[in-house]
């Protein structure tokens, strides 16, 4: 525990120190040679502390020994934290270029894309060497769907930066794919590219954990495809297959809805409740009967090697990371006579899988894996002395329920802020949803053997069906419940406050009952004040918000949480189209959906007239869709504050000069390649200011 308190600030201040660097080897040089003088003084006097500690037993060398201990964590995670992040600072060329590729994961297939991580390759022969991971985007077809983990491929494309659209409370998809190490994205259009080898057709060059992951999903692969032998199909193959291999991409959007609005996505993905079902079953099968010292050693051994297996099967998801480490700590502890999980064990845990990977601090699944696993080692213990836990089923009931309690009250502070929704029913859901989840992980083993040898295919497919059903027609039923699901808009200083509050509650300072309630009741008040507080913050204020939205170009016009209006060109497929920014920003934000606004239009708030939008508070915008105002001629000069170019407009800047004097050119991201660079030089040569959709991100003004 004592190792991550210094590891984590360092890590949080190496990244804030590769953003104000802003790159170049040179500040990179400078942190070295600071980390290692420093580094070493810190070593050469925790050697010395501990040296003294041992020969005097002086109270002062072992306060000295930790103190530089501390400091020496705190610098290795500053530098390690830095030299992750640039190395995810890549320059890419603007230029269509050639480049040589294999593909890290199965290929995700969407309605009109293929999507796949691939690691960029230069060289030949025994020359190659891996480069940079990157996110390939295919136009989908009949080819681009037969691909798979481990082929190798040539394709012509421009690669970019991953970086965000700038709409309001949408997904942060550039920090995603940083935290996957992902430095590069590039569209592939059809008949780009080409496929040389797969995987098992040529001997690559690929470091040891890169070929160990491409293996280990090519062998899952083949086990999805002993389940289709199965008979299994459909939703029951997509959800038995997420809950053992970790492998949804054949989940449907509808499903995956269902789980996260109950509040039980963590079934959906690999954690340490479907290795606990793994663990039990080893200690049932192999621990249980190891009494001899040396047969412990073996099977603890053999349990470890079937559990890191596993891991490495699902494709070495952080959660499930966390939790084969954890369990490799408990086996090695109880070897030598400690006992069980622990605190300790669990910042062990994160002190190991930070120092070699980083980038996990930062990621969601890492987040919450740790937090309800630390929900669970702090809160369960307190009840275990009550008076009911002395019957056997009430106690296995209450200890159900404890768990998932423990573990959704440290999740969910983080889950309101990061998803913006929870629901009531999370707790009670994950106690439903355990016991059939578990039923089908106990079928894995089941499913495979009938697979192979072609015995009760039929009975075990049916079986693993019907329980599935079950399962997600439970979800489905507790999504027509009232508040299931709950939206929320958390900032991140009150999100911090309740997990203070958390914390604070487990600090054992309040010895008599008189003090533990008076302590809740004045938690409790100030919670609800900082909600109240965190409420009138996050409250949306007036503004205009251009979208970027290549598909749908708008403009929202927000006056209060209950009336604001939407401009669109797309008179049918609106609604359809912002389906995303529906869901994150105006559901948390907005109290009606927008009034859409697709012809003109006219209220005491705002007036539309073939595309000139005039409001209340006194600002203007045109939004050129077609040409309609090229060639008018006898107008004044009229005074706009924003010129909205979007596709379908073909006239030029210097016509629009005649008519309109616009404070800022808003360029969206609708436009073609060359459209976009003849507005941006025409601008130029007229003195006009401009907002690039495509470089800057959407555009949001404040009404006063």
């Amino acid at each position: 525990m004592r190792l991550a308190v210094p590891l984590l600030p360092g890590l949080w201040l190496g990244r804030l120190l590769w953003q104000y660097a802003g790159g170049g080897s040179q500040a990179g040089i400078f942190l070295s040679i600071g980390v290692l003088l420093i580094g070493g003084w810190c070593l050469c006097v925790g050697i010395y502390s501990l040296h003294r500690r041992a020969c005097h037993g002086e109270l002062r060398s072992y306060v000295s020994f930790g103190i530089s201990v501390c400091f020496l964590f705190f610098f290795f995670g500053l530098w390690r934290s830095f030299y992750v992040w640039e190395n995810l600072r890549r320059v890419w060329t603007d230029e269509e270029r050639e480049y040589h590729a294999i593909l890290l994961n199965t290929p995700q297939i969407s309605p009109r894309t293929v999507g796949a991580e691939a690691m960029l390759m230069s060289g030949n022969g025994l020359a190659m060497r891996q480069t940079s991971k990157l996110w390939l985007t295919f136009s989908r077809d009949s080819l681009a769907e037969t691909l798979r983990t481990g082929d190798e491929l040539f394709f012509k494309g421009r690669i970019r930066r991953p970086k965000n659209k700038g709409n309001p409370e949408e997904f942060d998809y550039a920090e995603y794919l940083a935290v996957k190490g992902i430095s590069g994205r590039v569209f592939i259009g059809k008949e780009r590219w080409k496929r040389i080898h797969g995987y098992e057709d040529k001997e690559r060059h690929l470091s040891l954990g890169i070929d160990l992951r491409i293996k280990a999903l090519l062998w899952r692969d083949r086990i999805l495809e002993v389940y289709r032998n199965t008979g299994l199909q459909g939703e029951a193959l997509d959800l038995f297959a997420a809950l053992t291999l970790g492998e949804k991409s054949g989940l449907s959007d509808e499903l995956k809805d269902i789980y996260a609005g109950v509040g039980v996505s963590h079934v959906l993905a690999l954690s340490g409740m479907h290795l606990g079902f793994l663990v039990a079953m080893l200690n049932l099968f192999i621990l249980s009967y190891c009494r001899r010292h040396y047969l412990r050693l073996l099977g603890a051994m053999l349990a470890t090697v079937l559990v890191w297996g596993y891991t490495f099967l699902a494709g070495l998801p952080p959660s499930l990371v966390r939790a084969a480490l954890m369990y490799s700590l408990m086996l090695s502890g109880s070897l030598v006579g400690r006992s069980g999980f622990s605190v300790n064990s669990l910042a062990m845990s994160a002190v190991l899988m930070l120092c070699i990977n980083p980038l996990w601090f930062y990621d969601v699944g890492f987040q919450l894996s740790f937090l309800a696993m630390f929900g669970i080692l702090t809160i369960c213990p307190r009840f275990q002395e009550l008076p009911l836990m002395q019957w056997r089923y009430v106690r296995w009931i209450f200890q159900s329920l404890l768990v998932s309690f423990a573990a959704q009250l440290f999740t969910v502070p983080l889950v309101a802020y990061r998803f913006g929704t929870f629901s009531f029913y999370s707790a009670w859901a994950t106690l439903v949803v355990s016991p059939l989840t578990a039923l089908l992980i106990y079928g894995m083993p089941l499913i495979l053997l009938s697979g192979i040898t072609g015995i009760g295919t039929t009975v075990c497919a049916w079986w693993i069906a019907r329980v599935g059903t079950w399962q997600n027609d439970s979800l489905r039923a507790m999504m027509e419940w009232p508040y299931a699901v709950v939206h929320t808009d958390w900032s991140l200083w009150f999100t911090l406050w309740c997990y203070v509050v958390l914390c604070a509650w487990l600090m054992p300072f309040c010895r008599s009952y008189a003090r533990r309630v008076q302590f809740g009741l004045m938690s409790v008040i100030l919670t609800l004040c900082a909600f109240a507080v965190n409420r009138q913050f996050c409250r949306i204020r007036p503004e205009i918000v251009f979208y970027n939205h290549s598909s749908c170009p708008s403009v929202h016009v927000i006056y209060s949480p209950e009336r604001s209006y939407l401009f669109s060109t797309e008179e049918d497929s609106v609604r359809e189209r912002m389906s995303y920014i529906a869901e994150s920003f105006w559901a948390k934000k907005l109290s009606d959906v927008p009034v859409v606004v697709t012809a003109d239009f006219r209220d005491n708030y705002i007036s539309s007239v073939h595309g000139l939008v005039a409001g209340r508070n006194g600002i203007s915008f045109l939004m050129l869709t077609d040409d309609r105002w090229d060639g008018i001629k006898g107008m004044c000069q009229a005074e706009v504050d924003y010129l909205y170019v979007c596709r379908g407009y073909h006239g030029s800047m210097h016509e629009l000069s005649r008519l309109f004097n616009p404070r800022c050119v808003v360029l969206d991201a609708s436009l073609w390649r060359n459209e976009r660079r003849r507005y941006i030089q025409e601008c130029d040569r007229l003195g006009w200011s401009f907002h690039d959709m495509e470089a800057k991100g959407a555009l949001k003004v404040a009404l006063n």
